[in-house]
């Protein structure tokens, strides 16, 4: 059991964690508001700057969705974090991946049918999370010479602040999975 309320739209005394759910539920693409967010209404500061934050790194930007959305499910089972991985699995459904390279992703990622680009900057967020001391030049080189930009791998830099994050909040306070 979460060790902080998860608390619906009706359940709001504050305008300002309304005003945030409201922007959630339209702008995520899913028409629900996630337990993640739900479990932030204590403080309406911390949520709305959390809810802007994951905008501006994951609903914006050039690097599609659905790969930021990879570099979470890498992070999330690099990190053993329940909630995020399947949070993103289930996101990633949503968006349209198909269940035989979701299950790639997990289980046997070096042969997962995507594409090198996609795969070099899943791989690279995925270090930048977990052993960030340990890019070099070459993977930054690697990432150039198959075409993105410096702000493309800027942005899987941040997706992976961001999921880091995400998967230290969401396992300290034992989040349950939302009902998808």
């Amino acid at each position: 059991m979460a060790h902080f309320p998860i608390q619906e739209y009706d359940q709001l005394n504050d305008s300002k964690a309304k005003l945030v759910y409201e922007e959630i539920r339209s702008e995520l693409g899913f028409g629900i508001v996630p337990n993640l967010f739900k479990s932030m209404t204590l403080s309406p500061g911390f949520l709305e700057a959390n809810w802007k934050k994951f905008r501006s790194t994951i609903l914006e930007g050039e690097v599609p969705r659905t790969i930021k959305e990879m570099i979470g499910v890498a992070i999330s089972q690099s990190n053993s974090s329940q909630y995020a991985l399947k949070v993103h699995l289930h996101s990633l459904s949503a968006l349209g991946i198909s269940e035989e390279v979701l299950q790639m992703l997990v289980s046997d990622f070096a042969n997962c049918p995507l594409p090198e680009r996609e795969k070099a900057a899943i791989s690279f967020g995925l270090k930048a999370a977990t052993n960030p001391q340990h890019l070099t030049e070459a993977d930054y080189q690697h990432l150039q010479e198959l075409g993105l930009e410096q702000s493309e791998i800027f942005e899987l830099i941040a997706a992976a602040n961001l999921f880091t994050q995400v998967n230290q909040y969401t396992d300290a306070i034992a989040l349950e999975i939302d009902n998808l």
